[in-house]
């Protein structure tokens, strides 16, 4: 998927919870991220974080960082 896309969507879902406070904005975000988006679009997200994150809300980049680390564990 095209790194513009993914992260039009990621800064999409980040501001929909972005009413909800810092945390709960990752948390949420992170949640939906892990819930709706294929593993492959998730590996994506975690490489586009791993170049730097560009483009991505400060709430988007915390999420996927997020997801990456429980992914990892």
């Amino acid at each position: 998927m095209k790194s513009a896309d993914l992260i039009r969507m990621a800064n999409q879902i980040a501001a929909f919870h972005a009413s909800y406070g810092q945390a709960a904005a990752v948390a949420g975000t992170a949640k939906h991220l892990r819930d709706f988006w294929d593993p492959r679009m998730r590996a994506d997200l975690d490489r586009l974080v791993a170049a730097g994150g560009d483009g991505l809300s400060a709430i988007a980049l915390a999420a996927a960082r997020a997801l990456a680390a429980s992914d990892a564990a």
